[in-house]
């Protein structure tokens, strides 16, 4: 693995290269990895603003205005809500988490990249380190709580991967028929806001990404809906396999991340086509909702959470 310093658009980045894979992180910007592209073929694999310059996501601020693509860290939680718990009760969580609206550093060792942070509210460190395996790349997380008090948090990987017409989500170990949640439907077609979704697909395990369309009476058939499932994943594998047969699989430690989030966009948002496979460490995006229906994480007084999260990518 070799890593160096380079440029995405027109902010400074550090590139992580292996024999495949070309990945781009954003230490100064969320420690947001922003590319992994594969360097026989030049396809992106994660979904990509369009512009030349880069829209920056300030602390605390809107993050559907800003660059919004990409796989960004998701924590202590993701949707914007007030922390109910001593002693940090009324403090605000920003929109999607505090982390991915942070400047972090970083360090390169030898075949490893380090990036890390820390929170201005809430008294933890985050860092990531980033390597090659076998397959693809590893990020290897802790989080290190550096007060007296538990820290109750959601986190999740928000990896938005490029979508294309006839490419299938797959999902090994989740039986078809598997019952979820929703989050949100756009056009509510799909139901509100914790209606049951039922995993399936015109296959066993699959879901095919569909075309946009138009309808006869010029109406868009554009839609963007997420979901968590009910139970616990134990798979920790998600796919997605484009038409030509290649496949991208993000792997995770099921028994740290054990709720799985998916968010489906097809142009609704941004004019964007994506699928975004979400493994989390609790389900509905925020630790208060999360605790009521006994799915949330805590980070424990002066302890370490960790996890892993694997990239790989395979012909079919």
């Amino acid at each position: 693995m070799k890593t160096g310093r380079s440029f995405y658009k027109d902010i400074s980045a550090v590139k992580v290269e292996t024999e495949r894979l070309a990945l781009t992180f954003l230490p100064e910007h969320g420690g947001k990895c922003a590319s992994i592209r594969d360097k026989k073929s030049g396809r992106e694999f994660l979904s990509q603003a369009p512009g030349e310059r880069y829209k920056k996501l300030v602390y605390d601020g809107d993050y559907a205005a800003a660059e919004c693509s990409g796989f960004d860290d998701m924590f202590p939680a993701v949707d914007r809500y007030y922390y109910d718990r001593h002693p940090w009760q009324g403090v605000p969580v920003p929109d999607h988490g505090e982390v991915c609206g942070l400047e972090w550093k970083y360090e390169t060792k030898k075949d490893a990249l380090r990036i890390w942070t820390h929170s201005p509210r809430f008294g933890y460190k985050f860092e990531k380190t980033v390597s090659e395996t076998k397959d693809g790349i590893s990020i290897d997380y802790t989080v290190t709580n550096n007060t007296q008090f538990p820290l109750d948090f959601v986190y999740a990987a928000h990896c938005m991967v490029a979508a294309e017409t006839g490419g299938v989500v797959v999902l090994p170990g989740v039986p078809d028929g598997e019952k979820a949640s929703l989050v949100f439907s756009s056009n509510g077609k799909r139901g509100r806001y914790g209606s049951p979704f039922i995993w399936s697909g015109k296959a066993k395990n699959m879901v095919v990404t569909p075309a946009p369309s138009k309808k006869k009476d010029g109406s868009s058939k554009a839609e963007t809906f997420k979901f968590f499932f009910d139970a616990p994943c134990t798979g920790g594998c998600c796919e997605y396999r484009y038409p030509d047969g290649v496949v991208f699989s993000l792997s995770y430690s099921a028994d740290k991340l054990p709720y799985l989030g998916i968010w489906i966009n097809w142009r609704d948002f941004h004019d964007l086509c994506n699928v975004a496979f979400e493994p989390s460490s609790g389900t509905f995006d925020r630790p208060d909702v999360a605790r009521m229906r006994g799915q949330f994480s805590v980070l424990k007084p002066y302890a370490k959470y960790e996890w892993n999260v694997n990239f790989a990518v395979r012909n079919g």
